[in-house]
């Protein structure tokens, strides 16, 4: 339960706000961003992480819990009065006073906030966390500027293999091949990060310098030495994969192309002197 502190000190319990998380994308076609009224159900099956089982909960004021099997039996002719639970206007505010709808709503399926939600369940409503949502865009923000100004600090020739072994157009000026760095860098500031010194990356622009020496080469779906005028086969290349991606992961994860990678850096080296 979320506490504040009131102007006279005390504690002060803050509301619960829960939130649909479909938004209707076009509001001015359909007059609001979503449905004046939502209902989701009032009983379903969830696990529970306290008894490590599969238990069936059920929203009913009155009861002492919300577990089916440790609610009261009705008295014969009786039935147990399930509450309504209806987001409106897209929100669900529920007050520290209503317990039985606060943990119902937590161990909800429809949760997206609930990390114990059985696998595969329809995700429904979330529940609405400011000081958390503030800090992940503080860290996206914070990532963001670190990921760009490794773009603009880095040497541009080891921009340029970055950027080739991105797929960046590299036939260009360094102004444009820096400006869409930056743009990849800012969509996925931790990938780029962690791309920028991962041995693959470097392995790939081996591959690719390899490919532009012509010490091997790309034929339909083999890579080959070229040894003068002759082809020798390295390795068949697996229908629908790309062949240089493929052939990178090839000579980091097989024996034989560990040792052809051997060869090839040996090769690229001779031709950088």
């Amino acid at each position: 339960m979320r506490e504040s502190i009131d102007a006279l000190g005390g504690k002060v319990r803050k509301p619960t706000v829960f939130k649909l998380v479909k938004k209707n994308q076009k509001p001015a076609l359909q007059g609001r961003y979503y449905p004046s009224q939502k209902r989701i159900p009032s009983q379903e099956v969830v696990y529970d992480p306290e008894t490590n089982t599969n238990r069936t909960i059920r929203y009913a004021p009155g009861e002492q819990s919300i577990f089916k099997d440790e609610q009261n039996a009705p008295e014969p002719g009786q039935k147990i009065v399930v509450g309504d639970i209806i987001f409106q206007n897209g929100s669900l505010v529920v007050d520290h006073t209503n317990p039985l709808l606060l943990k119902f709503l937590s161990l909800s399926n429809f949760n997206k906030s609930n990390p114990n939600r059985v696998k595969g369940s329809k995700v429904l409503f979330e529940e609405v966390n400011k000081e958390q949502d503030a800090k992940k865009s503080m860290e996206t923000e914070v990532s963001q500027i670190r990921a760009a100004a490794e773009v603009i600090n880095m040497e541009f020739s080891d921009l340029k293999a970055y950027a080739r072994a991105l797929g960046v157009n590299i036939n260009r000026s360094g102004d444009e091949i820096r400006h869409d760095m930056l743009v990849l860098a800012k969509k996925d500031p931790k990938k780029f990060l962690a791309g920028r010194d991962d041995p693959k990356i470097k392995r790939k622009n081996v591959v690719m310098d390899a490919l532009a020496y012509h010490i091997i080469e790309v034929n339909g779906r083999s890579i080959n030495w070229v040894l003068g005028d002759k082809k020798s086969l390295i390795v068949p290349v697996p229908i629908g994969q790309d062949a240089v991606a493929w052939f990178t992961e090839w000579t980091l994860n097989e024996k034989d192309g560990q040792e052809v990678y051997s060869e090839i850096e040996k090769k690229v080296q001779k031709f950088s002197e």
